[in-house]
């Protein structure tokens, strides 16, 4: 067995620096994505951030359990998704009393669009696995594969939920909604393809 010797130590040591600050770059690139699924599962802005930064911390803690070789996005996710499971069972039991609740602040009318408002209540109505996933793959651009992960599910069972979440929100939305899509795809009717 070799003794190390400084000069080996010191590039272990290098590489361990530099596998570090790849690990922080890429966390601060995900950050936006956290904080859009912070707020989606939070509903609130400041419970959003405060989702985000404790995400953050534990991931930073647990950079020795990360491989550099995976997702750190779907890694993150879990996390942060672990951390609201667990926030929630907490504040389950606990009551909240008058003076909490006029500190609570609420959202301004005026941040979302009216489309925006009926979507938001259509995704109300479905079942939280639905709901969850139909976030993390619609809105979060998540693949079905990373969804899975986070979710600790089978790849089937994504795409089922996915594909029921979407026929559940094109119901609860109706014919009248005229969503991004809808006005891209109008003119693909069989009239208008004749030459």
């Amino acid at each position: 067995m070799q003794a190390q010797t400084p000069n080996t130590a010191v590039s272990t040591s290098a590489k361990t620096l530099w596998e570090r600050r790849a690990f922080e770059k890429q966390l601060l690139n995900i950050i936006p994505d956290l904080r859009a699924f912070a707020r989606f599962l939070a509903g609130n802005p400041t419970e959003a951030d405060d989702l985000v930064q404790d995400t953050v911390v534990r991931a930073l803690n647990a950079y020795d359990h990360f491989d550099l070789n995976t997702n750190i996005k779907a890694w993150t996710f879990t996390i942060l998704r672990n951390i609201r499971i667990n926030s929630y069972r907490k504040r389950r039991f606990e009551e909240l009393d008058e003076a909490t609740m006029a500190t609570m602040s609420a959202r301004a009318n005026q941040e979302d669009s009216l489309e925006l408002k009926e979507v938001l209540k259509a995704l109300e109505t479905l079942p939280a696995a639905q709901r969850e996933v139909i976030t993390l793959v619609r809105a979060g651009g998540l693949s079905y594969e990373e969804a899975a992960e986070i979710m600790g599910c089978k790849l089937g069972t994504i795409k089922s939920r996915v594909n029921r979440a979407d026929a559940a929100l094109r119901a609860a939305l109706g014919t009248d909604f005229r969503g991004p899509r809808a006005v891209r795809h109008s003119s693909t009717n069989a009239d208008d393809l004749h030459v």
